[in-house]
């Protein structure tokens, strides 16, 4: 008898953790934003929820949900951050299930391309943090902020970038 190793799409990215960008936890939950390397050539950037449980005095950790992204090599990557943050900033809405903060935290997030972001700021305020890594010979910018305060819709958030 064989066994197929048939995979919904990107599931097979989260067995394996290669490298750890950011991690957030609380006592209930962890999320963390990782790479997954497939081969030379393809990875994923993956953002997943897992819920921590206590078992014999040790941290284990139940897959709740995710959000990836596959990252080939040679792929351009022609989006400004302008264009580039204002579609994350419309998907933030829909992705606040990765949020481990209370209900009324709300936590926004993305990935960039160039290093304007270090002159970037929404809703006039800057992210809490921006995270440099490269993957599959691409730099790549993360940048988040875990309570951002505002009653606007993600796609209605205001972007200045500063020259």
């Amino acid at each position: 008898m064989r066994s197929s190793n048939n995979y919904e799409k990107g599931e097979e990215y989260r067995g394996h953790i290669d490298k750890i960008i950011k991690q957030f936890e609380n006592e209930h939950y962890t999320s963390v934003f990782f790479i997954s390397e497939k081969d030379d050539t393809e990875a994923s950037l993956t953002f997943a929820k897992f819920k921590i449980k206590e078992i014999n005095q040790k941290k284990k950790y139940a897959y709740v949900t995710s959000t990836y992204e596959v990252i080939k090599k040679g792929r351009p990557y022609d989006k400004d951050t302008m264009s580039l943050m204002k579609s994350q900033l419309a998907l933030s809405d829909a992705l606040q299930d990765l949020n481990i903060g209370s209900e009324n935290k709300r936590f926004i997030y993305g990935n960039v391309h160039k290093k304007d972001i270090y002159n970037t700021k929404v809703e006039g305020k800057e992210p809490d943090e921006i995270i440099y890594f490269e993957i599959c010979d691409k730099p790549f910018y993360f940048w988040y902020y875990e309570n951002f305060q505002s009653d606007k819709a993600g796609n209605s958030l205001t972007i200045e970038i500063q020259k």
